[in-house]
């Protein structure tokens, strides 16, 4: 019987441990067969019965140890998303003294920037007048006496120098061939309006980068359109944009440039001796930096902390899984409160966590030991309080002054250092978290894992075996009982006939 779960409100059992009812009335005897061999029956079942409740132990070990799984992975890509990648500890600002360039600072951004002299790339532009028609003068009107089709080539949206073929009819406008060629993905902005006819790539630079090239033009369109002197070749080209930085002339097809962990975007000329430089500096905003390393520390606590949960939580040895017979007794909620107790401590003192722990606070108290870049540096480390089992806690006055002594320090050590080839912590735990999953995976697969594969599961498998042979042996022993009743029932019924005659 189920104790410690008040079932006063359940309806009565429906459960029968009896492949068959009323094979035997008891007519004859006047005894309640069915009752009786429910109660044989049940007795004759203890056996499988616990191994039913072995196996629904197993299955909840398993799903125990698949839930881990499930942290550890959500921890793992979590931490190298977050904390992993150097843009992740990106907190400078960068700053311009100057409104003709614009400035952004990645975290390796490091010195002070003067700019004397900028000129801004220009793209390829070609500007004419429409002369004895309108922009909304048909192609006939223009001279084009049948339909036709240019070729153009430039720089299109994706930076790929690519060639289009775009058709026209004598019906349509000059406006409606400037449309096409917008509508064409070549990279081009055609525009026509009144008596005024413009084309400019979207791109800057000279050579190819910033120039319109017509490839063929069967009809000579764009020679009657005042665009080209001959039926094909350059309608205009770009030029390239230059800045003296530091002393320094730069050249670039396009208006950015990368220097020293900034991105200057050039946005007006800037004359030497007329304009005043452009001042770039940069400033860590070591507050930002330190709020991040807090949200990881809380990040790997709550793992650490769900770890130790797990491996210490006690078992309520008298709370063991339900059989089908005693969850026939009870409420839906009732099987619920008494299957969270009876799980409680399923993963108490586990190997395969205590393992992932250890590694844990190895992975921790290890990493850039010998070198500069410990975690101690920036002021983490473990707690030396037991209760804690293996938390990290910050100074952050330590963490604080790291930064201010060394900006980079904090990306250094979370992502590692290209220069000396170090992986950053971020990393080496991510790996510890990725072999634990394996390790686990061992003991208890994943949801797409045959049994065979995994110890749990192959546990399953012969106890599943064994609870077969039990349901056939338990279908011969009923049938022996039944019998047995048939027997006895025949037996009393030819006496009692015999009985009435001699009573006669």
């Amino acid at each position: 019987m189920v104790n410690n779960v008040n079932n006063s409100n359940t309806a009565t059992s429906s459960y029968s441990y009896l492949q068959y009812k009323n094979k035997v009335t008891g007519l004859a005897s006047g005894m309640d067969i069915d009752s009786i061999m429910e109660k044989l029956m049940k007795a004759e079942s203890a056996q499988m019965e616990k191994l039913q409740q072995q196996k629904q132990k197993y299955e909840w070990k398993r799903d125990a140890y698949r839930e881990v799984n499930t942290t550890l992975s959500a921890f793992e890509k979590g931490i190298f998303d977050n904390y992993g990648l150097s843009k992740n500890w990106n907190a400078k600002t960068a700053t311009s003294t100057s409104s003709s360039v614009s400035v952004t600072a990645n975290s390796t951004a490091s010195g002070n920037l003067t700019i004397t002299e900028a000129t801004a790339a220009t793209a390829g532009q070609k500007v004419g007048d429409l002369v004895g028609v309108t922009s909304q003068s048909t192609l006939s009107e223009l001279g084009m006496t049948t339909d036709g089709k240019i070729k153009i080539k430039a720089i299109n949206d994706s930076g790929t120098y690519t060639e289009k073929e775009i058709s026209y009819k004598t019906t349509d406008t000059i406006s409606d061939l400037m449309s096409k060629i917008n509508n064409s993905g070549v990279g081009i902005t055609a525009l026509a309006s009144e008596n005024k006819i413009s084309l400019q790539a979207n791109s800057t630079g000279t050579g190819v980068d910033g120039s319109i090239n017509v490839t063929e033009d069967d009809g000579g369109v764009f020679k009657a359109l005042g665009l080209l002197a001959t039926g094909t070749g350059k309608v205009a080209e770009g030029t390239n944009g230059s800045m003296v930085v530091n002393g320094v002339k730069m050249e670039s097809t396009s208006n950015k440039y990368n220097v020293s962990g900034y991105t200057v975007k050039v946005t007006n000329n800037i004359v030497a001796g007329t304009d005043a430089p452009a001042k770039i500096s940069s400033t860590t905003e070591t507050k930002s930096i330190v709020d991040k390393v807090k949200e990881f520390v809380a990040t790997y606590n709550g793992l650490i902390e769900d770890l130790n949960k797990r491996v210490s939580e006690k078992k309520n040895l008298s709370y063991q899984p339900l059989t089908d017979a005693q969850k026939a007794e009870l409420k839906d909620d009732e099987i619920k409160k008494w299957e969270d107790k009876a799980k409680a401590g399923l993963l108490k003192s586990d190997a395969n966590i205590n393992k992932v722990l250890s590694d844990m606070r190895s992975t921790i108290s290890n990493y850039g030991a010998g070198s500069d870049d410990m975690l101690a540096k920036i002021g983490i480390s473990t707690s030396k309080t037991w209760s804690d089992n293996g938390k990290l806690e910050i100074d952050e006055n330590k963490l604080t002054k790291a930064l201010e002594e060394d900006p980079n320090v904090v990306m250094r050590i979370f992502t590692g250092d290209p220069e000396k080839g170090t992986k950053g912590i971020v990393s080496e735990l991510k790996t510890t978290a990725q072999n634990a999953v394996k390790n686990i995976e061992k003991t208890a697969g994943r949801e797409s894992a045959s049994d065979s594969s995994y110890a749990l599961g192959k546990n399953l498998q012969d106890i599943n075996m064994k609870i077969d042979d039990w349901k056939d042996r338990l279908k011969g022993i009923e049938e022996r009982y039944w019998k047995q009743f048939a027997a006895m029932e025949s037996a009393i019924q030819k006496a009692n006939s015999q009985s009435a005659i001699f009573a006669q």
